[in-house]
């Protein structure tokens, strides 16, 4: 059998002798007819890759390779896209919760009605009763310590003086009265002189007040209405030494001021006791608390805006 050449370029000649290859079982035309059926082994054929049957193809297996591998690599990228994608929307989403709680905290330690304070009945350091009564028609400070703290107390008490110093000086201040109180939780050892010292070391207006006894029901009726916690502790030789050096490294003008009052007792102990300051206001009333996170100006600030804001619903300020 004989074919005819037909008017084809060489590529497309190409194509249909590999067609004609695929369904003939014959030999190849222009062929020769020797070894027919066989696979061409000749070693002048050029080195192109062979199917599975074993005859010669032109076709490029290289291509599904690529492709295959192309396709292998685009669905690793996608899926490691969408994992980075994933963990980026956590971490965005806990930072999220983490900063509103921190916004909500926040927001209860600047204000917060709660069930704090009331009557309550106290001596100066004159031996003179005291009660709120006597601080009606003021908001006040009170911090609730005692004088040989070597750390806490002093540090807290200078804040709020200076935060009251500070509040005193604004233009505001000229609607309301702020006093600041000092109670003892330590009359045990506190003289009504180591008192007063220890007062006037940070302000000379610091009122200071406690009771005759550490257990007296008076004073624990208030550390319970203020929701104050109080309870010794009893050093040993290293502890106390270590409370002097943290004394002298926070408060040495403490040390230096307090060094001539002497205690009642020399009882090696110390108190563990509720850190925090109270605003309270003119009728006695809970107007909020101050952390003890909190420096003097963050102290002046929510307290001039606290005091606004209480001033404001009195008068109904808008």
């Amino acid at each position: 059998m004989k074919f005819r050449p037909l008017p084809l370029t060489t590529f497309r000649t190409q194509i249909l002798l590999q067609n004609l290859r695929q369904f003939s079982t014959g030999p190849q035309p222009g062929g020769n007819r020797e070894g027919f059926g066989t696979p061409r082994t000749d070693a002048t054929q050029p080195p192109d890759p062979t199917d599975k049957s074993g005859y010669y193809s032109d076709e490029d297996t290289t291509s599904f390779t690529s492709d295959r591998k192309f396709s292998n690599f685009i669905l690793f990228t996608g899926a490691l896209a969408l994992m980075i994608i994933y963990m980026y929307s956590n971490v965005q989403s806990i930072k999220k919760k983490r900063e509103q709680k921190i916004q909500n905290v926040g927001k209860a330690q600047y204000a917060g009605k709660a069930d704090i304070g009331g009557p309550w009945l106290l001596y100066d350091t004159k031996g003179n009763i005291v009660t709120h009564k006597d601080l009606e028609g003021k908001y006040y400070l009170i911090y609730f310590g005692f004088t040989m703290c070597p750390d806490v107390c002093p540090v807290s008490l200078n804040k709020a003086s200076k935060a009251r110093r500070k509040v005193m000086k604004s233009k505001e201040y000229k609607y309301f009265d702020l006093a600041s109180v000092f109670v003892s939780l330590d009359p045990d050892r506190d003289t009504p002189e180591r008192i007063e010292q220890y007062c006037n070391i940070f302000d000379e207006d610091m009122m200071g007040l406690t009771h005759k006894t550490n257990d007296d029901p008076d004073l624990k009726e208030i550390l319970k209405k203020f929701k104050i916690h109080s309870s010794k502790i009893y050093l040993t030789e290293e502890e106390e030494k270590e409370d002097e050096e943290a004394m002298k490294a926070i408060a040495p003008e403490v040390i230096e001021k307090m060094k001539d009052q002497k205690a009642k007792k020399n009882d090696k102990y110390s108190l563990d006791h509720t850190i925090v300051t109270y605003l309270m206001g003119p009728d006695n009333d809970f107007i909020t608390y101050l952390g003890s996170n909190l420096n003097e100006n963050e102290m002046a600030e929510i307290i001039l805006d606290e005091i606004s804001a209480d001033l404001g619903k009195k008068y109904k300020i808008q």
